[in-house]
C-alpha cells in the first residue's frame, strides 16, 4: 500500500562515543499560512508536504539531527523503524480509507549510548 496522507521522516544518528539517536516523524505535514500563493480562488501552495514535513522535523528535532533526515515511503519506513513504534501508532498505519484519522501526528526521539 502506498501512502501519500503522510509523510515519514528519520533520522538515524550515530557516532562512536556518542551513541546513536533516532528521530522519528509521521505527520500530515499541513500548510502554514506562508505556504499559500495567490489570492482567493486562485491559491496555489508555494510549498510541497515533503518540504513542509522537513521544516516541521527541524522545528521538532532542532537543524542538528536534520542534516541526515530523510523522507521515507511508507514500506521502507515500517521496514527499518517499525519495531520503534508503540503498537496505536502501527494500527492507525494500518487503517485505510475513512477509517484513517484526519490528523496523525507521532514524533519520537530515542537515545542510547552504551559507552
Amino acid at each position: 500500500m502506498t501512502d501519500e496522507l503522510y509523510q515519514f521522516v528519520v533520522s538515524d544518528y550515530y557516532a562512536t562515543g556518542e551513541g546513536r539517536t533516532i528521530c522519528l516523524l509521521i505527520t500530515r505535514a499541513y500548510p502554514c499560512t506562508d505556504d499559500y500563493e495567490g489570492t482567493y480562488p486562485n491559491i496555489t501552495y508555494k510549498n510541497s508536504a515533503k518540504f513542509r514535513a522537513a521544516r516541521e522535523f527541524i522545528e521538532q528535532f532542532g537543524g542538528w539531527y536534520a542534516q541526515g533526515a530523510e523522507n521515507v515511503p511508507r514500506e521502507e519506513f515500517l521496514e527499518r523503524f517499525g519495531h520503534h513504534l508503540p503498537e496505536y501508532a502501527k494500527n492507525i498505519l494500518d487503517k485505510e480509507g475513512d477509517d484513517r484519522p484526519g490528523n496523525f501526528n507521532f514524533k519520537q526521539e530515542v537515545h542510547f549510548n552504551y559507552a
